[in-house]
């Protein structure tokens, strides 16, 4: 008998951290531990070790990007270069504020399973992000991934190092001004990167649910924000269904 695979068919697990956010730490570490998994914590370029001379390899010069925002950026900069050095085909890269389905491990192995059908570069998206799902209308029983014109935020995505490659290269010749999330998007589209939804999602961000305080954007309290997104998650999950 075949024994299970202890990373559900991954190369990796990266997880974005701050050293000093101890809490959300321990929080992915016991999400991740839930399934018997286990990641690799990206700890460089916190914000307040940031500088002119690490910073001005990849951003615009006056970019409006808070220090949180340009600290997130760049340690996903250190995993997509770590993907890239490692020749890895099936890298997982999570936020450190990332809630994890019960149906976590058949999502990863689903989305694996499908996303052959696509040719690299790709990248997949295992979260619903900001809410947002594939129109019902699209929907094909039995079917788990579906292109997109966009992401849905770099809190939980998988993709290889041709794509790591590919994104690199793209912003060390034109560089960042927006949030990672919205450069990915930009720089997705510009380059032909396939963009994959896994339906129904696996993943939510805490920082959107409530969970917790956002720390890199403005935000609500977590308890209004808790509220706001479940609104949005009905409106958009279950009532826009109805005649999408």
């Amino acid at each position: 008998m075949a024994r299970p695979d202890p990373m559900l068919g991954l190369d990796a697990i990266y997880v974005i951290n701050v050293r000093a956010y101890e809490a959300r730490r321990l929080h992915v570490t016991r999400e991740l531990a839930r399934f018997g998994l286990h990641g690799e914590f990206v700890f460089d370029h916190d914000a307040m070790d940031l500088t002119p001379e690490t910073e001005s390899p990849w951003f615009v010069p006056g970019a409006e990007l808070r220090p949180g925002q340009k600290s997130c950026a760049l340690k996903h900069m250190v995993v997509l270069e770590r993907i890239v050095e490692r020749r890895q085909t099936r890298a997982l890269v999570l936020e450190d504020d990332v809630v994890l389905d019960a149906a976590f491990p058949d999502g990863v192995k689903a989305a694996l399973e499908e996303g052959g059908r696509w040719p690299e570069p790709k990248v997949t998206f295992l979260g619903s992000g900001g809410n947002f799902y594939t129109p019902r209308s699209r929907r094909v029983p039995g079917q788990r991934l579906y292109p997109a014109t966009h992401g849905r935020f770099t809190d939980s995505y998988i993709l290889g190092h041709d794509t790591a490659t590919r994104r690199l290269a793209w912003i060390r010749e034109h560089r960042m001004s927006k949030p990672v999330d919205n450069e990915f998007d930009r720089i997705d589209t510009a380059l032909g990167i396939t963009m994959l939804w896994l339906e129904d999602p696996v993943v939510e961000q805490g920082s959107k649910n409530g969970l917790f305080q956002s720390e890199v954007e403005p935000a609500p309290p977590p308890a209004l924000q808790r509220l706001k997104f479940g609104w949005e998650k009905l409106r958009r999950k279950y009532l826009y269904q109805l005649w999408r």
